[in-house]
């Protein structure tokens, strides 16, 4: 029998905060569930560039309210969200936090959904997926084979416990207790033990590593498969999580005829767009359905790679 993963979608606000961060020992230890469902799955550039070399590159947007962090980003490592589809109603609320910017950009794509991911973010800039998203993700499409993913990293998590809090609790407690609530309340147990924190996390993350590449084809399959289709969905957006971006135009809603007093900001966007060699487009607010039409029709032009192999 299929196991269905229910969680609830988050807020387009929530989707916003592209720089909320938690540092990763708060990821890595954040299970509620049990089992591995409620595990953070790490989305290491370097870790995904050697289980998956081939890199699929695409012109994917991004809605912000600030130029300036995102150009920070620009060429680098750290991976922030993005769409191929949104509906321009959500490219609107940028309007709440002094004006809506949609950014056009090439970028390589991590994962790739076509719905939200519910992705978080840690102190080094690296994104965080939760393993109820793959399971939902992958219903229908891949049946036993995530099963053992999910088998794979519940015995990660059970060897980690044993072999580094057996020599602490005892074998009888952590049976007694369990491997999972250990692990949830881990900063407990090694009672400000650093060295063993960072151990455990390094370990963790070799693990999913591990993890990942034995089962490479099932999860490539969840990774790419919307990436390498029609980048089209009948969700209000999906999420691209990507890096080493590369800016191509900037698009900037002009809400001034409603709130004159986001001039000030408007004519800032354009400026310190100006100071990179942006372009930009400045769109009316009346005019976001067509802002809509238009990211539809580049993406709808650019056609999805079929010749990399997972």
């Amino acid at each position: 029998m299929e196991k269905w993963v229910v969680y609830k979608m988050k807020s387009f606000k929530t989707y916003l905060k592209e720089f909320a961060q938690q540092s990763p020992s708060d990821l890595v230890f954040d299970v509620h569930t049990g089992d591995s469902s409620s595990l953070k799955i790490p989305i290491s550039t370097s870790m995904f560039k050697r289980i998956w070399p081939d890199t699929i590159r695409a012109t994917v947007f991004h809605a912000t309210d600030s130029l300036e962090k995102l150009g920070k980003l620009e060429g680098g490592k750290k991976s922030i969200s993005a769409f191929f589809s949104m509906m321009s109603r959500y490219m609107e609320t940028g309007v709440a936090t002094g004006g809506g910017i949609v950014v056009e950009m090439e970028a390589d794509v991590l994962i790739s959904a076509r719905d939200d991911i519910m992705s978080q973010v840690d102190t080094q800039g690296r994104r965080w997926v939760e393993m109820s998203w793959f399971a939902n993700a992958q219903l229908g499409r891949t049946g036993p084979e995530f099963g053992k993913v999910e088998k794979d990293l519940n015995w990660l998590i059970k060897n980690l416990v044993i072999k580094h809090l057996s020599p602490i609790l005892g074998k009888t407690e952590v049976k007694k207790v369990g491997e999972f609530a250990i692990w949830g309340d881990i900063k407990r147990y090694i009672k400000g033990d650093g060295k063993m924190l960072r151990l455990l996390i390094k370990e963790y993350f070799d693990g999913v590593e591990r993890v990942l590449k034995k089962h490479k084809k099932v999860m490539s399959g969840i990774f790419y498969s919307y990436a390498k289709s029609k980048r089209m969905t009948d969700n209000s957006w999906d999420e691209q999580i990507v890096n080493n971006i590369k800016v191509k135009k900037v698009h900037l809603i002009d809400f001034t005829t409603k709130a004159p007093s986001l001039q000030d900001k408007l004519d800032s966007d354009k400026e310190y767009a100006k100071s990179k060699n942006w372009p930009v487009k400045v769109w009316d607010a009346t005019e976001t359905v067509d802002l809509e039409i238009y990211t539809r029709a580049v993406v709808k032009k650019e056609q999805p790679p079929r010749n990399i192999a997972y």
